[in-house]
């Protein structure tokens, strides 16, 4: 009897460690971003220095005011921990960041915008669960791409664009996952910063299991300020309605419209 107390009082003080954060697995949240690029993109034409999808130093969704390397530079509770430069052409940098108070770690990926498609697929593939990425840093080995707690999608909508795929059935076109994968997707998180993102991105998202975090529903600029407002929300385990409208007020404020976008963001797929 006294000896079962003891392997009881054992595994209780076991249990106890393990439940502390910092033996915990962080959060990861990976975010790809399509360089805008007038050469390769069917969008409207920025100025040259802002729309060159193979400059990330000036491209508007990078290195620009508020592009994503940027504007998060400006952000004190996030620090770079490391920047690569792959010698793969499809990616042509990406940060690894640390949150300063929080054990989270995010992965931004700069694609070429010749590669809008393939940034596409990468995004739906690691929201399906698939090609988990492994990054390596000095201590560490942060698992992301599709075993991140949060995917996000930054860039112009190439789902819009014609294609052949376009009149094949969505359920040729899309993979599903079964019921049982599905279900142990729910605790992840997919958001897409596009034009019109809830009607395009539903058919492939829906069938990944994985849970909406914030869609568009009309056109829009996909810049970081509203990413940032997203995951900090996220982050501070805040309701999908609070998130929307954390997200809708910071475009408002920083496209200078009079009241909260909310006509532009939603949190679910579309019916």
């Amino acid at each position: 009897m006294k000896k079962r107390k003891t392997q009881l009082w054992f595994a209780s003080i076991i249990y106890f460690i393990l439940s502390f954060p910092c033996f915990a697995d962080p959060k990861v949240i990976h975010v790809l971003v399509a360089l805008c690029d007038n050469k390769y993109q069917k969008i409207a034409p920025v100025p040259r220095a802002i729309g060159n999808g193979q400059d990330p130093k000036n491209n508007l969704y990078w290195g620009a005011a508020y592009g994503f390397k940027t504007y998060f530079a400006k952000q004190k509770e996030w620090q770079v921990v490391q920047i690569n430069r792959p010698r793969s052409g499809k990616i042509l940098e990406e940060i690894i960041y640390k949150h300063q108070d929080k054990d989270v770690y995010l992965i931004a990926q700069a694609y070429n915008g010749k590669y809008i498609n393939d940034t596409v697929d990468d995004f739906i593939d690691y929201s399906a669960g698939k090609k988990a990425k492994a990054f390596k840093l000095d201590n560490k080995t942060v698992i992301a791409g599709g075993s991140a707690d949060l995917v996000v999608y930054i860039g112009h909508d190439s789902l819009m664009e014609w294609s052949w795929k376009k009149y094949l059935p969505d359920s040729w076109r899309w993979n599903t996952l079964s019921k049982e994968q599905q279900e142990k997707q729910k605790s992840r998180y997919a958001a897409v910063f596009a034009c019109k993102s809830q009607q395009y991105f539903t058919p492939p998202l829906s069938r990944l299991g994985i849970t909406p975090l914030i869609l568009t529903l009309h056109r829009m600029a996909p810049e970081a300020y509203s990413v940032h407002a997203m995951i900090n929300s996220w982050l501070n385990g805040e309701s999908k309605a609070d998130i929307r409208l954390k997200v809708a007020s910071a475009y408002s404020q920083y496209q200078k419209l009079s009241k909260p976008a909310l006509h532009i963001f939603t949190t679910e797929y579309s019916q």
